[in-house]
């Protein structure tokens, strides 16, 4: 029996091969995760340091020349409830030429539908047109 025993311990069982290689695998995962983290870092560090220059700039260029240029005027602000009003005003005069550009069309329509049927020689009616508006 001390000489089975001592054969079994010798060889690793299944199980614990398993578990090292888990372990391997995951230390692998982790070690390749710990890379993708400090290149992502490396990355964020970048862009913020290419915003601060950028900010960088825009102060500079903005107190070089603090002033805005005399040669055009300030555009002419509206308030917002007149220019909600003249909105509306737009709104409302659209409005009108749409509704009367339609009944004019109807009108035509009305017309067109309203029309004989067409005869030929034999005197009989060929056709007709159907009003389909529902």
């Amino acid at each position: 029996m001390v000489a089975i025993s001592a054969t079994n311990s010798t060889t690793p069982s299944l199980q614990a091969v398993l578990a090292r290689t888990r372990l391997e695998q995951a230390r692998r995962e982790a070690d390749q995760a710990e890379a993708n983290a400090q290149n992502l870092r490396a990355q964020a560090d970048q862009a913020e340091r290419l915003a601060d220059n950028k900010n960088n700039k825009v102060q500079q260029l903005a107190s070089r020349d603090p002033q805005p240029d005399p040669t055009y005027p300030a555009p002419a602000r509206v308030s917002s409830a007149e220019d909600s009003k003249n909105t509306r005003n737009i709104y409302v005069e659209r409005y009108k030429v749409a509704t009367q550009t339609l009944a004019e069309n109807r009108d035509t329509l009305h017309t067109i539908l309203n029309a004989t049927p067409v005869r030929y020689t034999e005197s009989q009616a060929k056709g007709q047109i159907v009003n389909l508006t529902a």
